[in-house]
């Protein structure tokens, strides 16, 4: 009996300090996150936070950048996310099936199979105009509804600018998408001067 009670004792004293011990981590950590929440920048974890339902917003004075860096600065665009929303977004319009699309430095090409029934100009409307919504100004868009362009614009897919002859067979490719109905005009084509 004597025995059970310093047992009972022995395990009562083991509990108690590892709970206080357990307490004492836990305030720790609650006063280091405190004072890591004081001298923390609020962008350290931008890349990692969700962006669902967030907003973008910059502003600058002109004196705060650096004018000479600014005019050889290069914009650079993520050209497979540009793509793949190009892509998205046409899929989702309920007539189109299959939709591939390539984006350079300075071209959009996209590959779409013609909904049954609809009219190619309005197709090629749609298409044209919802991938124009999505890239720079400065960006030209081909389109084609002919089956033989998804392979065309997937025989681009590994190329680099940098290839032997990389501009003569792009420049082949969008030849021959020019051959399927282009939708309208360019939208800086048909901007009126006011």
């Amino acid at each position: 009996m004597k025995n059970y009670r310093l047992f009972t004792l022995i395990m009562g004293l083991t509990f108690l300090l590892l709970a206080g011990c357990t307490e004492a981590q836990q305030e720790e950590a609650r006063d280091q996150g405190t004072d890591e929440a004081l001298h923390r920048n609020e962008m350290d974890d931008y890349n990692d936070r969700p962006m669902e339902g967030q907003v973008g917003y910059v502003r600058y004075e002109k004196d705060q950048l650096d004018q000479d860096a600014e005019q050889n600065q290069n914009f650079k665009v993520n050209k497979e996310k540009v793509a793949d929303m190009i892509s998205r977004m046409i899929l989702k319009y309920e007539e189109f099936e299959d939709v591939a699309t390539l984006v350079t430095d300075e071209e959009v090409l996209v590959a779409y199979q013609a909904p049954d029934g609809q009219d190619r100009e309005l197709s090629a409307d749609m298409v044209k105009k919802t991938a124009y919504s999505l890239v720079p100004s400065f960006y030209h868009v081909y389109i084609s509804d002919n089956p033989s362009a998804f392979g065309d614009i997937q025989s681009l897919s590994n190329s680099t600018v940098y290839d032997d002859q990389y501009n003569e067979v792009i420049d082949n490719i969008i030849q021959k998408m020019k051959e399927a109905p282009q939708g309208k005009d360019e939208p800086s084509e048909n901007t009126d001067a006011s």
